[in-house]
C-alpha cells in the first residue's frame, strides 16, 4: 500500500512543477505599465502603486538593493520585464534549489530509502548559486532575441522615414507616420517614446535618444542624429536614411549567416557519431560471425 505521505510529497512537487512552468511561460502585456510609459505619475503616488504590485513583485522590489545582484536593465528593457520581476525570479529559483536536496532526503526517508545526511548540506547551497544564475542565462537569450528583432524592426522603420520624407513631409512628421505604419512591439515602443516626448514638448528625436539609451540601441539613435540634422539644419537625408538601412540589414544579414555557420558546424560531430553508429550495426553481425567460428 503507498503510503499517504508519499502520495502527498508527489502532490507538492507536481504543484511546484506546475507553478514554475507558469512562471516560466511568458506573460501577456501589462496595460498598467504601458499607461505608466505614457503618463508618469507623481512621486507621491509612488506608495500606491507598490501596494498594486503581486506579492513576488514586492518581494522583489525589496531586495534590488541586495549586495551583489546585477541588474541588467537594457536586456530587461528589451523584453520588457522589470528589474523587480527578475530579482523575484533570481530569489525563487535559488530558493527552490536551496530547498530540493531537503526534499529529496525527506521524500527517501518517507519510502524508507537511506541517503547521506550530508547531501543537502553539500548539494543544497550548489543547486541554489545555480538557480540564482538561471534567471540570468533566460534573460540573456531572450535579450539577444529580442534585440534581433528591433534591429529588423529598426531597418524597416529607417525606409519607412525615408520614404515620408521624400514625400515632402516634415521631420517630426515624417517619424510619427511612419511609426504610425507599423505593427509590433519595435513600432510600439518608437510610438511610446514619441508620444512621451510631444507630452514633454520636446522634439521626437529626443524621445528617440532616451529610447535607445534605455534599449542600448546604436541604429536607433543614428535614425534620432540623422532626422535631428534634418530637423535644424533642414538636410536632405533621403540617402543617408537609405544608406543607414542599407548597412544594418547587411550587418543583419552577416550576423544570420554566422549564426547559420556555427549551427552547421554543431551538427557535424552529431552527424559524424550516427554515421559511426550505423557502421558499427551494419559490420558487428558479421565480424561476431568471423570471430565466433570455430
Amino acid at each position: 500500500m503507498i503510503s499517504p505521505w508519499a502520495v502527498l510529497a508527489g502532490a507538492a512537487a507536481a504543484g511546484g512543477l506546475a507553478l514554475l512552468a507558469a512562471e516560466l511561460r511568458p506573460a501577456p502585456p501589462d496595460l498598467g505599465q504601458a499607461l505608466d510609459r505614457l503618463h508618469r505619475a507623481p512621486a507621491d503616488h509612488a506608495d500606491d502603486r507598490d501596494h498594486r504590485l503581486a506579492w513576488y513583485d514586492r518581494f522583489g522590489q525589496s531586495s534590488l538593493r541586495l549586495p551583489g545582484a546585477r541588474i541588467p536593465d537594457q536586456q530587461l528593457a528589451l523584453i520588457g520585464r522589470t528589474p523587480a520581476r527578475f530579482m523575484a525570479h533570481k530569489l525563487l529559483f535559488a530558493l527552490l534549489g536551496l530547498l530540493l536536496p531537503g526534499y529529496a532526503s525527506a521524500l527517501a526517508v518517507l519510502t524508507g530509502t537511506a541517503l547521506p545526511v550530508a547531501l543537502p548540506l553539500v548539494l543544497g547551497p550548489a543547486l541554489a548559486v545555480l538557480g540564482w544564475l538561471v534567471p540570468d542565462a533566460i534573460v540573456s537569450g531572450e535579450a539577444k532575441e529580442a534585440k534581433a528583432e528591433y534591429l529588423h524592426g529598426i531597418a524597416s522603420y529607417l525606409e519607412l522615414v525615408a520614404l515620408e520624407r521624400a514625400a515632402d513631409l516634415g521631420p517630426a512628421e515624417a517619424l510619427r507616420r511612419a511609426a504610425a505604419v507599423g505593427r509590433g512591439t519595435v513600432f510600439r515602443r518608437i510610438r511610446d517614446a514619441l508620444e512621451r516626448a510631444a507630452t514633454d514638448r520636446l522634439p521626437p528625436w529626443d524621445g528617440l535618444d532616451a529610447l535607445a539609451e534605455e534599449l542600448g540601441l546604436t541604429p536607433l539613435q543614428d535614425v534620432a542624429d540623422i532626422m535631428r540634422i534634418s530637423g535644424t539644419d533642414g538636410a536632405a537625408v533621403y540617402d543617408t536614411l537609405r544608406a543607414r538601412a542599407k548597412g544594418l540589414r547587411g550587418e543583419l544579414l552577416a550576423a544570420d549567416l554566422a549564426r547559420a555557420n556555427t549551427d552547421s558546424e554543431r551538427m557535424v560531430a552529431p552527424g559524424s557519431l550516427l554515421t559511426l553508429l550505423m557502421t558499427v550495426l551494419i559490420v558487428f553481425p558479421a565480424l561476431y560471425q568471423m570471430l565466433n567460428v570455430v
